[in-house]
């Protein structure tokens, strides 16, 4: 356990919190730091057709801007042909350096 020095007492008694409080909060950090808590970890996803949108039998590029647009382009009817040509234009929006999330 971290030993509490007097101007740390003196900083909680500032901000209203005891001693005893001081010291477990010294003790878990894990309480402190909200980027150690699962809720607050962005999911990760692994699927293939990311950015891709069914609707009806075709598919579409669909991409959320940071401007609040979304960008959609239609890409045919066969799924291979649409993650070939999404793949495209992922690599052009990022040589562009267009602001869309990730």
């Amino acid at each position: 356990m971290e030993t509490l020095t007097p101007d740390t007492l003196a900083w909680a008694k500032r901000i209203g919190l005891t001693p005893e409080r001081v010291a477990f909060l010294a003790a878990c950090p894990k309480f402190t730091v909200c980027g150690e808590h699962m809720k607050h970890k962005r999911p990760v996803s692994d699927n293939p057709n990311k950015y891709l949108m069914r609707s009806g039998q075709k598919w579409y590029f669909r991409v959320h801007s940071k401007t609040s647009r979304d960008t959609v382009i239609p890409l045919g009817f066969d799924l291979e042909q649409a993650r070939k040509q999404r793949d495209a234009l992922l690599a052009e929006l990022k040589a562009k350096k267009v602001a869309f999330t990730e």
